[in-house]
């Protein structure tokens, strides 16, 4: 009986290796697959993204073909032309590209500098929790890219002469020695685009220029998008203290952004892992004022979906 029994736990086991390396062989097959179509996926974005940038180069000439600011009606030489800027073409690129760094990092400081100025006058308090940096270069990258070359032109036409300038601008469109292309009017195209997406990225921006939170030694004072009214949250009024490590995506992976969330008698809750760029360890201070505060002892969580109910 015992042979009996020790030869059908060989077979089992023998079983179970062969399935093992059966699943380990598929597993195998399934990530060469998977392999693939991510390469194949790429491939065809790329394409794509080709596709779309020659298509609305089409658009653009067709909607914005190149036109002059010759009030003379006679016809540009373009080979004149070329002759005249091609020695300014460099100049005039690095002047752009300085320009575009400049608007870039000058309005990235500017809305950023309004966000603390706007969250230091909301009131006293010990800390200031502000919103990621990264949404204050949206409107930064768009706008520069959109807003660059006119605002070359417009500086030069200031300083120099504007129908210089004129010419110049009417040589960028009908030569293919500037931009590599001609016969699009690309003044007119990059103001649309302004109009069309930095213009609205911009107001978007603006409407998180008061988004902030303000921890006192009272109250917690939350403020979000569009300046509506700040949220109240009293500090004696806290029943649980929790540091979290972070949250996670949607296939399960978890992302460092640790932060400490208080629960409220009145069933609210508020964290300040929704504030500040990502960091790999909460602010001491905080944890240490807050612990201070409500004299309470800091639970520990991974995410705050792991937090249980209040009983």
């Amino acid at each position: 009986m015992g042979d009996l029994t020790a030869l059908c736990l060989e077979s089992d086991l023998k079983t179970v290796k062969r399935q093992r390396k059966s699943c380990f062989r598929t597993q195998g097959k399934y990530a060469s697959l998977l392999r693939m179509l991510d390469s194949g996926f790429a491939f065809i974005r790329g394409v794509v993204v080709i596709a779309a940038v020659i298509g609305s180069m089409a658009l653009y000439r067709k909607l914005f073909p190149a036109t002059t600011s010759n009030s003379s009606g006679n016809k540009l030489d373009i080979q004149e032309l070329d002759e005249r800027f091609m020695p300014l073409r460099w100049k005039v690129i690095g002047a752009m590209i300085a320009i575009c760094i400049l608007f870039a990092f000058g309005t990235w400081k500017a809305l950023s500098g309004i966000n603390s100025f706007l969250a230091s006058i909301d009131g006293p308090a010990a800390f200031y929790l502000l919103p990621q940096t990264a949404i204050w270069w949206f409107f930064p990258g768009f706008g520069s890219v959109a807003l660059c070359w006119e605002l070359t032109l417009q500086i030069w036409a200031i300083f120099g002469n504007r129908d210089q300038v004129n010419l110049f601008s009417d040589w960028t469109n009908l030569s293919a020695r500037f931009w590599g292309t001609a016969g699009m009017n690309s003044r007119k195209v990059l103001r649309w685009l302004a109009l069309l997406i930095a213009l609205p990225i911009g107001v978007f921006t603006a409407l998180a220029l008061n988004m902030h939170a303000s921890v006192g030694p009272d109250t917690i004072r939350d403020c979000g998008y569009a300046f509506k009214p700040c949220a109240v949250y009293p500090v004696a009024g806290v029943l649980r203290m929790t540091q979290i490590e972070g949250f996670r995506t949607k296939d399960g992976k978890l992302t460092r952004r640790p932060g400490i969330v208080l629960d409220f008698k009145d069933g609210r809750r508020w964290s300040s892992a929704d504030w500040g760029d990502f960091k790999n360890s909460v602010d001491p201070a905080l944890s240490k004022f807050l612990t201070e505060k409500t004299n309470l002892t800091l639970e520990t969580a991974i995410t705050e979906n792991d937090i249980p109910p209040l009983m």
